[in-house]
């Protein structure tokens, strides 16, 4: 995805909940430049809400609102597995370490489900966010309309 994005000029930048000292870790681990790495180090994953992905809305006492089990593994989840293959996820999980966040509200935070978002300035290209674990956005769609600025899926 990278070097296809480079050479069209667009600019991808992954932000990860955690401290930036996990995202360094990360990057040293997999490869993915650390200087296109954020961390949403704040104790309410600011910049996830500020997107509105899930599990990052909050009641009036400040209180993370839990969306559900279904946020975390659901039909979603198992399909994404079986589209991507278990080798996919086998390969996945004989390189994962887990960098989890640390603090009071770890446990909150881990529960916040991700996004991929493409905008050409202010205008939004593209937009998906996770329904659960697993349920990512298809590179190959998201780095031809980076690309091409143009959408060829139907948006459900």
């Amino acid at each position: 995805m990278l070097p296809a994005a480079r050479d069209a000029g667009v600019k991808v930048y992954a932000v990860g909940v955690g401290s930036a000292e996990s995202a360094a870790t990360f990057a040293e681990r997999s490869g993915f430049p650390a200087e296109l790495l954020l961390a949403d180090s704040s104790d309410d994953t600011e910049a996830y809400a500020a997107v509105g992905t899930r599990n990052t809305g909050r009641d009036a006492q400040g209180k993370q609102v839990f969306e559900g089990v279904s946020s975390m593994w659901s039909g979603r989840t198992n399909a994404a597995i079986q589209r991507r293959g278990r080798d996919d996820l086998n390969g996945i999980l004989k390189l994962y370490q887990p960098l989890m966040p640390r603090g009071p509200k770890a446990m909150e935070q881990s529960f916040v489900q991700g996004a991929t978002l493409v905008y050409d300035g202010t205008d939004e290209l593209f937009a998906h966010y996770d329904f659960s674990s697993g349920d990512h956005a298809d590179l190959e769609e998201v780095v031809r309309v980076a690309t091409t600025g143009r959408w060829a899926l139907p948006l459900v």
